[in-house]
């Protein structure tokens, strides 16, 4: 008995030394003579750990010493990636093909990396849509039905994108206690355009910011977080944007597109000027009709401080210049004509096209979606 009880301690000193680890195994197949890297993800810079040489079966196995979450990469050098969170002594296993590493995985005996394929798995599934929806749009600029079908491609490709940020933002709501909604606050659809887009969605951030101090006080990424949600907060606070896009508000969001000669314009550079902020199409008999009634307001009224901004969600640089020619538009014109100005679209909420919003000299949004007679009525009532 006297042994039994003093070894007892000893065992208690030796486990108490064991420092907790990470296992990564499986295999890549057809990877043969590829070289597999796991690489440690940190904030700012990737750390090359480990790496072995790819046999024809393609097995690998990785170890290494990790007291709390971290995200990791495991890397060919064919330049195929995917990423893992691993959480402290899990073995995970994963299975891929070295010509589809991130697209045709399987992952097992860790819940974030899980997380961390969904998230990816519904980002690709976004994109993919979101794609099709662009080259539909070329596919149909010949059809003489455009106009109406160009309209409905619009607002479904505001729809995928408002159904990706709804499925990151549940995402974080669901898992906040899991490093992955960190991943999840800051995937991006494009690379100027986040999931989680919106002003409101800094509360997302505060959510996982919250969480984060909770559980990892000293972990890189929740200093990271802390740090861009202080940012965020005060970009919010100095421009006052919690208003967003009200009939009448006192703020609205800066736009930046180039014009017909490249030159990058932006919105609030118009500040102290009555702004008609429009969105049209060139192949849009409504918007083409509704630039006869932007001309003879520019012409009454462009010497008493009216500027016109107009955003064109052409995807066809050609067809707009042309349009602008044509209809003698001699005021600001812009466009993204590779992604259709979809980020100007969606932060103005644009559900229909022409599209418009009045903005007073200073800064309040004071009408919205007028045509005619209406919108010559509330630019006279606020040129003065």
């Amino acid at each position: 008995m006297k042994k039994i009880l003093f070894a007892l301690p000893l065992l208690l000193l030796f486990a108490c030394n064991q420092e907790p680890t990470v296992k990564i195994k499986g295999s890549i197949k057809k990877g043969e003579g590829i070289t597999l890297y796991l690489d440690k993800l940190h904030t700012a810079r990737v750390e090359t750990i480990d790496s072995v040489k790819l046999d024809k079966d393609g097995e690998f196995s990785f170890k290494t010493k990790s007291s709390q979450p971290e995200f990791y990469l495991l890397r060919l050098s064919n330049g195929k990636l995917l990423t893992l969170l691993t959480s402290p002594d899990e073995e995970v296993e994963v299975n891929s093909l070295s010509t589809h590493m991130n697209q045709a995985y399987i992952v097992s005996g860790s819940t974030g990396s899980v997380f961390v394929k969904d998230l990816n798995d519904k980002l690709q599934e976004t994109k993919d849509s979101l794609a099709v929806i662009r080259k539909e749009l070329k596919k149909k600029k010949a059809d003489p039905n455009y106009s109406s079908i160009s309209q409905n491609l619009l607002a479904k490709y505001i729809e995928v994108i408002q159904d990706q940020r709804e499925f990151s933002a549940n995402f974080i709501m669901k898992n906040a206690t899991s490093l992955s909604s960190y991943l999840a606050l800051y995937q991006k659809i494009d690379e100027n355009t986040y999931t989680l887009n919106e002003n409101s969605d800094i509360n997302y951030a505060k959510v996982v910011a919250s969480s984060m101090r909770a559980l990892y006080p000293e972990h890189e990424y929740t200093k990271a977080v802390l740090a861009n949600l202080e940012t965020m907060q005060k970009r919010l606070d100095n421009i006052k944007m919690k208003n967003l896009i009200k009939e009448k508000g006192a703020n609205y969001p800066n736009l930046s597109l180039k014009n017909t000669s490249g030159k990058e314009i932006n919105l609030n550079s118009l500040d102290g000027k009555l702004i008609v902020l429009t969105f049209w199409a060139s192949q849009d008999a409504n918007s083409r009709k509704h630039n006869n009634t932007l001309k003879k307001i520019h012409s009454k009224y462009k010497n008493k401080g009216l500027e016109i901004y107009q955003v064109s969600v052409d995807q066809d640089a050609k067809l707009w210049k042309e349009a602008i020619e044509k209809d003698g538009l001699n005021w600001i014109n812009v466009c993204d004509p590779e992604n259709g100005s979809a980020l100007a679209v969606r932060n103005f909420n644009v559900q229909q096209i022409p599209a418009n919003y009045i903005i007073s000299k200073q800064g309040d949004i004071v009408g919205k979606n007028l045509y005619g007679l209406a919108l010559e009525e509330k630019v006279a009532q606020y040129i003065k």
